[in-house]
């Protein structure tokens, strides 16, 4: 068991239905993997049963149509629906009132095999509650009249009536054994069902992944999980097939060009040594009168003395003051006041010495005495 139990957990589902064949000991196993603790193991433990290829597993299967968890019910559905035997029907139309959609979709996929004619997955609730509960108060011919109804062929209800004679204890057919699922899930959309077809069941892979990359996005999101990872390369090429008759075929778009605009590329300024940086903040008469090459045998400390030293003999800079602005402003006022000629001795004198003579004095003047003003304040030697 522990052998299988660990095949099983790494999906390697075929694998073990091959030592099923081979072993009754494997096979024991694999049937006790029906109801192991983890649901992991119990599903892909009926994922494998199909892989048994022996229909008497069937008897085991049925009891993991009633499991609590969907994808075990879902796998054990399917392998009913693949084994297709007689005595799975009373589970199988219990089974199309699943909660889960795909559980009743494998089991309509079965029924369908067995009782062709009816859609399965179309039969209201209200009829399959007449076939779960054998039809009470209904006479023979009432009975025969509503599996018409539900549009049953003439040769399945008389199988379903022979069947049904024996409490479908119906011996188990080997002779009749398929190698491969005929049917995938009817897909269930509002009421109504599609049928797509694939194959034996399998686990998933890089290669099936890639088959399906075929197919759009907005068809490959329809398509359940749990029936995906069952698929083998060749049940996935036929999938995409069959999905692919169903899409439109579009002229493929022409791409539009689009230019690129070239970008030149910009050269990152080279970060600087602390001694190229000495360097370049010296006056360039000092570079030039010591040359490069001699700079560059300085070291930081040498460089930096004689950065000191430069800016030591270099005179400070003085701002200038706004004297033309000034005399500019002052000649304006003579002007407005006293005159032009009156302006232009009275802008000679210092400002200072004008502040005690008041204006009216100035005012009163003459042109000569004021000269002789001017000349008396000028500078001796």
């Amino acid at each position: 068991m522990a052998k299988t139990r660990s095949l099983l957990l790494e999906f390697e589902t075929e694998e073990v239905g091959r030592l099923a064949r081979e072993s009754k000991a494997e096979r024991a196993a694999l049937i006790k993997a029906f109801s192991d603790p983890s649901d992991i193991v119990r599903e892909r433990a009926l994922i494998a049963a199909i892989d048994l290829a022996d229909p008497t597993v069937v008897t085991d299967i049925v009891k993991s149509l009633s499991d609590d968890v969907q994808d075990v019910r879902i796998a054990a559905a399917q392998a009913l629906a693949f084994y297709h035997q007689p005595r799975t029907i009373p589970v199988m139309i219990q089974g199309l009132k699943d909660s889960s959609p795909w559980v009743r979709s494998h089991c309509a996929a079965g029924l369908s095999k067995l009782l062709n004619g009816p859609i399965w997955a179309r039969i209201s609730d209200d009829e399959i509650e007449k076939l779960i509960d054998n039809f009470p108060d209904m006479i023979d011919e009432d009975i025969n009249k509503f599996l018409t109804g539900i549009k049953m062929k003439p040769s399945a209800i008389d199988h379903y009536n022979n069947w049904r004679g024996k409490d479908f204890d119906i011996e188990i057919d080997t002779a009749s054994l398929e190698e491969e699922l005929e049917g995938t899930p009817i897909l269930l959309s509002e009421g109504a069902a599609a049928s797509v077809e694939t194959s034996k069941a399998g686990g998933s892979s890089d290669e099936i992944d890639e088959i399906l990359s075929e197919l759009p996005d907005e068809i490959l999101s329809t398509l359940p999980p749990e029936d995906l990872r069952r698929l083998t390369p060749s049940s996935a090429r036929e999938l995409v097939q069959k999905l692919k008759v169903a899409i439109p075929s579009e002229a493929p778009k022409k791409k539009k060009k689009v230019k690129v605009r070239k970008v030149k590329k910009v050269k990152r300024k080279k970060s600087l040594t602390a001694q190229e940086e000495l360097i370049e903040k010296l006056p360039a008469e000092v570079r030039k009168e010591v040359g490069d090459e001699t700079l560059a045998t300085l070291s930081v400390e040498e460089l930096e003395a004689l950065l000191s030293s430069t800016s030591e003999s270099e005179p400070e800079e003085v701002e200038p003051e706004p004297v033309e602005e000034e005399a500019d402003t002052r000649m304006q006022t003579f002007i407005d006041k006293y005159g032009q000629e009156k302006a232009e001795l009275l802008i000679s004198i210092p400002e200072v010495m004008l502040e005690g003579i008041p204006e009216d004095q100035i005012q009163e003047m003459d042109l000569e005495t004021l000269k002789g003003l001017t000349q008396a304040l000028e500078p001796r030697d």
